[in-house]
């Protein structure tokens, strides 16, 4: 028996991007999951205190595609950036290094084993489809880039860790962000408003794309030991995901 089809609009939080764009006056600003409308709910889905998510009805995706930002101080605190998986391209590249050694007599090389090391990166796009979506999909692009800046406790520089999710290929993976990258392109719109043209809202909007190429470069620090052995989840799912029963762990997933 085929697995039925999710609809986008009432299971993806997807809306109706033909609807009107503009909210009356008095309406509340209001793009929860419960209530899609025309919008992007999973756009517009503000950043998610780690503490609330057993709150929030989060709208799903045809793949799950997120970023837990960890609390240095308690890595069971953080925040959590919710995109839409409209996905460019993934790049997962595994590295081994090898000391050589030469031997008086031998013409040969022989090798003993160094390092293991792993890069991630991968590409996506941003897109506002209504003008609902434009204030909380940019702010968590404003955090998502601040992965590179340092955070500071007394005086003193340190790094914030994050947990990579796309799909189950890349599941909860901790590590940390070495370069974010976006690009306009000519073809993106581009917010216009002005005082002089608000919307029906009475709402002034940032003069901001609508659209954006997001690229980042991703360095994993595995929560488990890489080696050589079949039951290593280097691309499966080893937190959360999928159960022995068939049955989805993980929040925003039944």
């Amino acid at each position: 028996m085929a697995t039925q089809r999710p609809d986008i609009v009432t299971d993806m939080g997807r809306g109706n991007p033909g609807g009107p764009k503009n909210l009356n006056p008095g309406d509340p600003y209001d793009f929860s999951f419960e209530n899609i409308g025309y919008g992007d709910a999973r756009n517009a889905q503000e950043i998610i205190p780690l503490s609330e998510i057993g709150n929030k009805t989060i709208p799903r995706d045809l793949i799950k595609f997120n970023i837990k930002v960890i609390d240095p101080v308690d890595p069971n605190n953080g925040d959590l950036l919710i995109f839409r998986a409209y996905l460019d391209d993934i790049n997962d590249d595994y590295t081994a290094n090898h000391n050589n050694f030469k031997y008086n007599g031998r013409a040969e090389k022989f090798y003993t084993y160094s390092e293991f090391d792993r890069s991630i990166s991968f590409s996506f796009r941003i897109q506002a489809q209504s003008r609902q979506e434009m204030k909380p999909l940019h702010q968590k692009l404003n955090y998502l880039v601040a992965q590179t800046a340092p955070s500071y406790s007394n005086g003193r520089m340190r790094a914030k860790f994050a947990r990579l999710t796309i799909g189950d290929w890349i599941n909860e993976i901790p590590g940390f962000f070495t370069n974010i990258s976006l690009n306009w392109k000519g073809a993106y719109s581009w917010e216009i408003d002005s005082e002089e043209k608000k919307g029906t809202d009475g709402i002034r909007m940032n003069q901001l794309p609508h659209q954006l190429d997001v690229k980042c470069a991703f360095k994993p620090v595995h929560d488990f030991a890489p080696e050589n052995d079949q039951n290593r989840p280097f691309i499966l799912p080893h937190r959360g995901g999928i159960d022995d029963e068939q049955k989805w762990t993980t929040f925003g997933q039944e």
